[in-house]
C-alpha cells in the first residue's frame, strides 16, 4: 500500500494533541485514589445488593436482586431505581443474564416515565462501583453508584451548564479523580489558546497501569453543538495512547451529569465488550458567570 503523507490539518490536530497531552503530564500523578474494596469481577452474582450514588446528577439508590434461573447456569436480575431527590421509583428485570457477565443493558424499567438501562456496567477491578447510561425520552443521563457503606458523600453542585463546564470556565483547567474500571484514574480537561484557534484537551489517565490517553476538540466547534451533546462530548471517539505501544482508548460515552456538573461517568469499549469509567470534579467551577 502506498504511503500517503498526512493533511496539514491531521498534523496539525496529532501535534496540539500530543503537546496539551503531555502538558498536563504530572497533573494527577500523585497519591492514588482510594484502595479497592470490591475485589476483581468473578461473576454475574456480584450485581446483587443496595447501591448508593448518583442518577444524573440527583442522589439515587439501587438495589439489584440477582436469581440463578433453574436448571442452567443463566441469571435474572430485579432493580429497582430510586431517584431519592424527585422521590421517583423505578422497577423492572432482565432475564437470560450469563454467569460470567459484567455487562446488562436493555433493561426497561418501569415508573413515573418509561426508562431503559442503555448498559449497567460493574467495573472488573472493584465490583463495589458500578456505572452506566440510562435513555429517557430518547435522551441520555448517566448513572455511578458504589456498594451502600463504600461510597463517598454526596458533593453538592449546580447543574450543567455548558461545554465549559468541562474545564471550570475561564479558569481553563478541570480536574477529576475517580477510576476506570476500577483502577484508579484521573480525568483532566484544558483549554489552551493556540495560533490555529482555541482548543480543548482530554487526559485520561491510568494511575495504576502508568497509561496515558488523550485528544483535542476545537472550542469553536463544539460551541455549536446542542447542549446534550456537550454533555457527552468523547462519545464514539478513539483517545490517543501517550505511549506508542500501548492501545487506543475508545470511549462509548463519558457524560457530565445534566443536574449536578461534578460528577462525569460512563463506559469504554474493549475485547470483552463495555467498561465502566467514573469521576468526581475536584473543584467545583464557578457559580456564577464564567
Amino acid at each position: 500500500m502506498q504511503h500517503r503523507s498526512p493533511s496539514r490539518r491531521t498534523t496539525l490536530r496529532s501535534a496540539l494533541g500530543t503537546a496539551i497531552v503531555l502538558g498536563c503530564a504530572g497533573l494527577g500523578t500523585g497519591t492514588a485514589a482510594a484502595a479497592r474494596q470490591g475485589g476483581v469481577f468473578r461473576d454475574v452474582r456480584a450485581f446483587g445488593g443496595t447501591w448508593e450514588g448518583v442518577y444524573d446528577g440527583r442522589r439515587a439508590r439501587l438495589r439489584i436482586v440477582v436469581v440463578r434461573q433453574s436448571p442452567g447456569t443463566l441469571h435474572t436480575l430485579y432493580l429497582t431505581l430510586t431517584d431519592l431527590d424527585r422521590h421517583e421509583t423505578f422497577t423492572g428485570s432482565l432475564e437470560d443474564l450469563p454467569a460470567t457477565s459484567h455487562l446488562a443493558g436493555g433493561i426497561a424499567l418501569r415508573g413515573s416515565a418509561a426508562l431503559t438501562l442503555r448498559a449497567l456496567v460493574l467495573h472488573t477491578r472493584d465490583t463495589d462501583r458500578l456505572s452506566g447510561t440510562s435513555v429517557r425520552d430518547g435522551r441520555g443521563f448517566p448513572l455511578s453508584f458504589r456498594r451502600s457503606g463504600t461510597g463517598p458523600a454526596y458533593v453538592e453542585n449546580r447543574p450543567f451548564r455548558d461545554y465549559r463546564d468541562w474545564y471550570g470556565g475561564y479558569a481553563g483547567e478541570g480536574h477529576y479523580a475517580g477510576d476506570l474500571d476500577g483502577r484508579p484514574a484521573e480525568l483532566t480537561v484544558r483549554r489552551e489558546d493556540t495560533p490555529e484557534g482555541t482548543l480543548i484537551g482530554f487526559r485520561l489517565e491510568d494511575l495504576e497501569r502508568g497509561m496515558t490517553w488523550g485528544t483535542v476538540l476545537r472550542e469553536a466547534e463544539v460551541a455549536r453543538w446542542p447542549r446534550d451533546r456537550q454533555r457527552d462530548p468523547l462519545a464514539g471517539r478513539t483517545l490517543t495512547p501517550a505511549r506508542f505501544l500501548d492501545e487506543p482508548l475508545q470511549v462509548d460515552s463519558l457524560y457530565w451529569h445534566g443536574s449536578n456538573t461534578t460528577y462525569v461517568s460512563g463506559t469504554s469499549a474493549g475485547p470483552g465488550g463495555l467498561y465502566g469509567m467514573s469521576f468526581v470534579r475536584r473543584a467545583a467551577p464557578p457559580a456564577h458567570g464564567r
